[in-house]
């Protein structure tokens, strides 16, 4: 743009005397046009720079979501077999009572597992002298616990689905239950 100054000038002047006045006013014309080239040539840089950054973000959103998605489906297929696992062993460990009983103990078991529902089972479920209160609590708080459970949960849990073990109430279980440690060690000892 420089260069053109010059012959612009020459040009301009064409025998004029004020040949400096129109070499300044040139000179400032080509310069504010220089300015302007380049304002536009970083806008469109700029542009071009965002669309980049604006693709790479999509992007990368993206392969989030779909990271995310993975861990979910992942965290869930362990959370699925770990409930399978634990009501596998709740099913052992109530075998005393009637067929009809552990199926009805099952369902509520299942539904209170995968959805926090705590479904009273259609039938009454008797008390059996095989199964003292404390081993019931034992039971169902080891599987409960595992399944990270809250101590509340279980207790209502446990009075909702076996009352004819529990006629003092709530309160009076809440006192009598286990703690997770307790819980925990007796597991881990009957495993072992």
């Amino acid at each position: 743009m420089l260069l053109a100054v010059i012959p612009i000038s020459e040009y301009m002047a064409g025998g004029i005397q004020n040949s400096s006045n129109n070499y300044l006013l040139v000179l400032i014309f080509d310069i504010a046009v220089g300015y302007f080239c380049m304002y536009i040539a970083a806008l469109l840089k700029f542009n071009v720079l965002k669309r980049k950054n604006q693709a790479l973000e999509n992007a990368l959103t993206e392969k989030q979501q779909e990271n995310v998605a993975i861990l979910l489906e992942h965290q869930n297929e362990k959370q699925q077999a770990l409930r399978q696992r634990e009501l596998e062993w709740l099913a052992g460990k109530i075998k005393m009572f009637t067929e009809e009983e552990q199926e009805a103990i099952l369902a509520s078991a299942l539904s209170f597992a995968e959805h926090d529902l705590i479904v009273a089972p259609s039938i009454s479920i008797q008390p059996k002298e095989t199964c003292s209160q404390q081993e019931l609590m034992y039971f169902v708080c080891s599987a409960f616990y595992n399944m990270d459970k809250s101590r509340s949960e279980v207790v209502g849990f446990l009075y909702k689905v076996f009352p004819l073990y529990f006629p003092a109430g709530e309160s009076a279980l809440a006192k009598k239950m286990p703690g997770v440690e307790k819980v925990k060690e007796r597991r881990e000892k009957e495993c072992n």
